[in-house]
């Protein structure tokens, strides 16, 4: 390679769920650029990139190199510490290295700003999504607001003893003292709108990526689409009547999959399907209701359809949610959704909980209705209101607020904050087009 060239490390220690599709697309999107590409995956030492099909374009690319972060880790991890990382970036020559998940970086990161780790080098930016206990002040899982004053006067003087005595530990100082005062990383990279409004840059927003685009199918995908598509036809035409509740990727509880079974078996007037991977032993322990005996009943009833597989073509995509006229969402996790997002770029309107993020976007931009968070006799009441709505009258809203999320607006982003070297409090963009 090249000393010319310019070198962007992306560091993914783990790959499931969105930091594939995440890689994949910032891949994409500098695929024209002049710079070499390295991804430095947690494939795990069982694992394999033939598992995770979202990077399978990515593994003859000219330009771009696949590495394992075990292979530089002294104890086989896919987690690198700092020095590794550092080490790392030295031997490949980088410039800027983008942290797809930078909150699980969090230990090493304050290693670095407490001096006990050597310093990133080149330019660092880190893409985090628990930002919300900074600002707007919520929970980041519920979107519940954290507030001093309480219920009661003791819980309100514990509150204030902690702001005061605890500040080290607040998400305030953690991102403007140590990563940003302390120049860890150069950006922080966010999904909320209402934190990167109000504090600006190096806090640089980002449209949410939420699939890869469409790529030639392999024969693999086509005998799948071919049959999921025939058995899911078969089971509209016997729910004639009934409107499908679409659940869009693994049966878990961050997801709401037990409160998604729940509606359907409380709501009769709504049949639904799954397109995804079903729980495991870990996920099903944290479930509030029997899913096991609610999924029977579904089953009997014949109201349920299950893929029970990864669903990653576009084609598979656009059958599911092309056949629903609104997405009903039952996430307990309130932060950017990206599969509310694939609802919305065709033009389907949202039932979301009403907390944090996802209820902000909803209400300020007038993108469907929202219920009390993990409710589910609310979510019975608002569904019915919304199945009374005309579709429709939501697609002005929706047109204005997903053009901001477009291919060419991620693509535009990715390049102005990953293709320079040099660290500075105002590279990057400040713009931040949503309400």
């Amino acid at each position: 390679m090249a000393r010319g060239v310019f070198r962007i490390l992306i560091y993914a220690p783990e790959l499931a769920g969105h930091p594939q599709i995440y890689c994949r697309v910032i891949a994409d999107a500098l695929r024209d650029e002049d710079c070499h590409l390295d991804l430095a995956l947690g494939i795990g030492e069982k694992g394999r990139i033939a598992d995770v099909p979202d990077l399978h374009p990515l593994i003859d690319r000219r330009g771009v190199d696949l590495l394992p972060t075990r292979e530089s880790s002294a104890t086989a991890s896919n987690f690198l510490r700092a020095e590794e990382l550092a080490a790392l970036q030295d031997r490949l020559r980088t410039d800027c290295t983008l942290f797809i998940e930078a909150d699980k970086s969090e230990a090493e990161f304050r290693r670095i700003a407490a001096g006990e780790a050597p310093r990133l080098r080149g330019r660092n930016v880190g893409i985090f999504a628990n930002t919300a206990e900074w600002y707007p002040g919520e929970d980041s899982f519920t979107g519940v607001p954290r507030r001093i004053r309480a219920k009661t006067l003791r819980t309100t003087l514990g509150n204030i003893k902690r702001a005061l005595l605890d500040q080290r530990k607040t998400a305030r100082y953690f991102y403007e003292e140590l990563i940003l005062g302390r120049h860890v990383l150069d950006a922080v990279i966010v999904k909320d709108e209402r934190l990167a409004s109000w504090f600006g840059p190096p806090a640089l927003w980002m449209p949410e990526i939420s699939r890869p685009a469409a790529t030639p199918e392999a024969a693999e995908d086509q005998r799948l689409y071919e049959a999921l598509s025939s058995a899911y036809r078969e089971f509209l035409h016997r729910n004639q009547g009934r409107e499908p509740v679409l659940y869009f990727g693994d049966a878990a509880f961050y997801k709401g999959y037990d409160l998604f079974l729940e509606y359907l078996r409380r709501e009769p007037a709504v049949c639904g399907v799954h397109a995804g991977r079903t729980y495991d032993s870990v996920q099903r322990s944290y479930f509030q209701v029997d899913v096991e005996a609610v999924r029977r009943l579904l089953m009997q009833e014949g109201r349920l359809f299950e893929t029970n597989c990864y669903i990653h073509s576009h084609r598979l995509k656009q059958l599911f949610f092309g056949s629903i006229e609104r997405y009903v969402t039952t996430h307990r996790l309130t932060l950017s959704s990206s599969t509310a997002l694939q609802a919305l770029e065709l033009g389907k309107p949202l039932l979301v909980a009403g907390q944090g993020l996802l209820g902000h976007r909803v209400r300020t931009n007038a993108l469907g209705r929202t219920y009390r968070y993990g409710d589910v006799d609310d979510l019975i009441v608002q569904g019915r209101e919304f199945r009374r709505e005309d579709p429709a009258r939501y697609a002005p809203a929706i047109r204005s607020f997903i053009r901001h999320f477009s291919d060419a607006e991620i693509v535009r982003f990715f390049r102005g904050a990953l293709l320079q070297s040099t660290p500075s409090r105002s590279l990057g963009t400040a713009h931040v087009p949503l309400r």
